[in-house]
Parts: C-alpha cells; sequence; structure tokens
C-alpha cells in the first residue's frame, strides 16, 4: 500500500513503531557484538531509568508494564552487575534502582553507538530528512486527542 509523500507504511504510528524497531534492534545488536546482550525490555530499563535513580514503579510506569515485570527484568539486570537497588533514603519501603559502574559504562557505550547509528541513517537517507525527523518528534505535539465527539 502506497501513500502520500512515497512512503509504503499505511499509517504514520505504525511507521514510527517500525522506527522504534529499527534503532532498537540496531543498538542491541552493536551492544552485544561488544559482548552485552540485552533484552528489548533490559533496554527499555535502561532508557526509563533517570541519572539519580528511578524506584520500580516509576520504571513500570515509563515503560509500560506491570511492576512485577519490571521487578523481574530489574533482578535480571541486578544479577548481570549492570544495576543496582537501594533503600530509598526519604522511604525506606521504597527500592531506588541505580546503575553500577559496568551498567553505566553499557549507557555510555550505547549512547556512542546511537550516534553511529544515527550516522548510518543519515547516510541511507539523507541529513535533512534525520534532522526533519528530529525536528518534527522535537516539537511539543500538546495531549493525545480524545475520541471525536458523536452526534445524536
Amino acid at each position: 500500500m502506497s501513500g502520500t509523500g512515497g512512503t509504503t507504511e499505511p499509517n504514520l504510528a505504525l511507521a514510527l513503531l517500525r522506527a522504534a524497531d529499527w534503532f532498537d534492534e540496531a543498538l542491541r545488536a552493536r551492544l552485544a557484538d561488544g559482548g552485552v546482550a540485552l533484552t528489548r525490555s533490559q533496554a527499555q530499563v535502561f532508557a526509563a531509568l533517570e541519572p539519580a535513580g528511578s524506584t520500580t514503579a516509576d520504571l513500570a510506569r515509563r515503560v509500560g508494564v506491570t511492576r512485577q515485570s519490571m521487578h523481574r527484568q530489574v533482578a535480571e539486570l541486578v544479577s548481570l552487575g549492570l544495576l543496582t537497588t537501594d533503600a530509598d533514603a526519604r522511604d525506606a519501603r521504597l527500592r531506588v534502582v541505580r546503575l553500577t559502574r559496568v551498567g553505566a559504562a553499557v549507557v555510555r557505550r550505547a549512547r556512542r553507538e546511537l550516534v553511529a547509528v544515527e550516522a548510518e541513517l543519515a547516510e541511507r537517507v539523507g541529513e535533512d530528512h534525520v534532522a526533519a525527523l528530529r525536528d518534527v518528534l522535537a516539537q511539543d505535539w500538546g495531549s493525545p486527542p480524545g475520541p471525536p465527539e458523536r452526534s445524536r
């Protein structure tokens, strides 16, 4: 199915999801090539983690999964030595998830790899297209629209 503007995607939302998949697959392949094999779910934990740390509940909310699912992902990353959990200084009932030194090194490497992947994309589709895409995605789109009003 061909749309306007040369796109073959049936809709923009699907095209954006496929583009995110492309970046995710490229990044995880490059990390795996360097000895850090992460699942997609594990990579999302790193993307959602705040620099000062995050609670499991906050991570789950940001990623859009249950607390139990996020707890499993965090536990796996702790067992790999990439994350640590500590009691929250403000509320001892909460655990704060933070990067270990090894985890921080993985994040630094991932950032470098994403720059390289973006450069590869620019070579393939043109720097002007990548810049335009970045500009559009950086704009404030406002709140998502609600359902259309129905006539009675």
